[in-house]
């Protein structure tokens, strides 16, 4: 008998972010994250308590993790002041069934996102062992099919370390990720500092009490040279860390758990690594720390051309969370996309990407040739204050559409003109009432760029 080639057959696994996993309390069903309410977000945020059970308790870092359940993946816009929003999943888990072999072949694996990457990896390799032989069995699959990850985020470490350290390169065909921060990001560390200093708002203060607490977290912050000392430059330490105000034991073990993932040589193996990377978006990539305040800065530190050294500053720009060369490790084939970090698994042509992967075919000559935009608007404001959204990239105003909607109704609630600012162009709007808000701003042949807002009651933010 001739066999069947298993290319476009793998068992399929898609991975969530960072708080892209709708948590429940176990003894009472209590949703603790991802409410289908965005009013629950503006509440959680600014005055109330319902935060306080997602924090990471001492028995929950000694092992004993089953307090809290991952349910399944983002199903509805979620909000934390500072990371942003949160794009649901539906859309890439959708379309992931509709061209893989069999509908069946796609396991959605959602995750504790507040626990480690290591832990996050161990009950991964659980699940994929699961999935695997159960597709291998599967009419509609191949005894020889492997596994091909989809991770979005903090998705790609927990896939990462699974394939790398927990020993699963052999069975895993291709890891796509989507806006991974292989080498972390600075808006980690940005979140766990205290400010000292200067007053934090609200939303802010209880974000960084939570985040504290949580190792998932410490899993993010940069092990790249990203700390300014104005002639040199060097990675961030965990002493840094405790500096600020965070916990150094948790930064240490982070620290650990990204050397072992990605080693001397990187992300390696028999695994084939398939970035998608966003890109033009302003993004914090280094920062300077004093007397335990951090300082973020929107450029990235390269050696200084002189014959002494020295630093040079570039902004190499990502997607408003993780800097381009974060997300790509030194021999991987990245696609660059013109988008912001909770959207980059959202939209279609990142969903094209990873669908491309699960039927084998390449990518198409879809991004030739097109206008690329960068979309900067606050992360929170308050009702009825005019905000600015700024946009790079053009200065034809006629160019560029632009338009607000509600996150949950899907609802156009306001479409501002742009108006030309300096290299780029900038509009201003605002909103009547508290909730979440998707702005939009698009060009050419590309998806819009999109990013969430959180609308608060005027004095909530302080």
């Amino acid at each position: 008998m001739t066999s069947v080639d298993p290319d476009g057959r793998d068992a399929v696994i898609i991975l969530p972010g960072i708080m892209g996993s709708e948590l429940v309390e176990a003894a009472t069903g209590r949703t603790l994250w991802g409410l289908a309410d965005v009013g629950w977000y503006v509440q959680a945020w600014t005055s109330g308590r319902s935060l306080d059970r997602l924090m990471v308790t001492d028995e929950e870092r000694s092992g004993h993790c089953d307090r809290v359940v991952a349910r399944r993946l983002l199903q509805f816009p979620a909000f934390a002041p500072g990371l942003r929003g949160f794009e649901p999943y539906t859309a890439i888990a959708t379309r992931a069934r509709q061209v893989a072999a069999h509908p069946d072949a796609v396991l959605e694996f959602p995750y504790d996102w507040r626990l480690s990457v290591e832990h996050s990896a161990e009950m991964l390799s659980r699940a994929a062992d699961r999935h695997l032989t159960r597709w291998r069995a599967h009419p509609a699959g191949h005894p020889d099919a492997k596994l091909l990850l989809v991770a979005h985020s903090m998705g790609g470490l927990v896939a990462g370390y699974f394939t790398e350290v927990l020993g699963w390169s052999s069975s895993v065909r291709a890891l796509v990720t989507l806006g991974t921060p292989f080498y972390g990001s600075v808006k980690a560390a940005h979140l766990l500092s205290t400010g000292r200093g200067a007053p934090l708002p609200m939303p802010r203060r209880r974000l960084r009490t939570l985040a504290g607490s949580l190792p998932g977290l410490y899993d993010l912050l940069p092990s790249y040279r990203c700390v300014d000392e104005r002639t040199s430059a060097r990675k961030l330490t965990a002493s840094d860390v405790v500096a600020i105000g965070g916990d150094g034991e948790l930064a240490t073990e982070s620290f650990v758990r990204r050397e072992r993932l990605l080693g001397a040589g990187g992300i390696s193996g028999s695994a084939v690594l398939r970035p998608v990377v966003g890109v033009d978006q302003e993004t914090m990539q280094s920062l300077i720390l004093a007397d335990g305040v951090i300082t973020t800065h929107p450029y990235t530190l390269t050696p200084g051309p002189g014959p002494d050294g020295g630093v040079g500053r570039e902004d190499r720009g990502g997607d408003g969370t993780v800097y381009r060369e974060a997300a790509s490790p030194p021999g991987s084939d990245p696609l660059h996309l013109p988008q912001t970090h909770g959207a980059l698994a959202a939209r279609v042509e990142g969903i094209a990407h990873v669908c491309a992967q699960i039927t084998a075919r390449e990518k198409g000559p879809w991004l030739a040739g097109v206008r690329h935009l960068g979309l900067a608007v606050p992360d929170m404001v308050a009702v009825a204050d005019s905000f600015d959204i700024r946009v790079t990239g053009c200065d034809d105003p006629a160019a560029v559409v632009c338009r607000v909607t509600d996150a949950a109704s899907g609802r156009a609630v306001a479409q501002p003109l742009p108006g030309r600012d300096g290299d780029g162009l900038r509009a201003r709007t605002r909103v009547t009432r508290p909730g979440l808000y998707r702005v939009e701003v698009k060009t050419g042949g590309l998806s819009a760029v999109t990013d969430l807002v959180l609308a608060v009651p005027l004095g909530d933010l302080t």
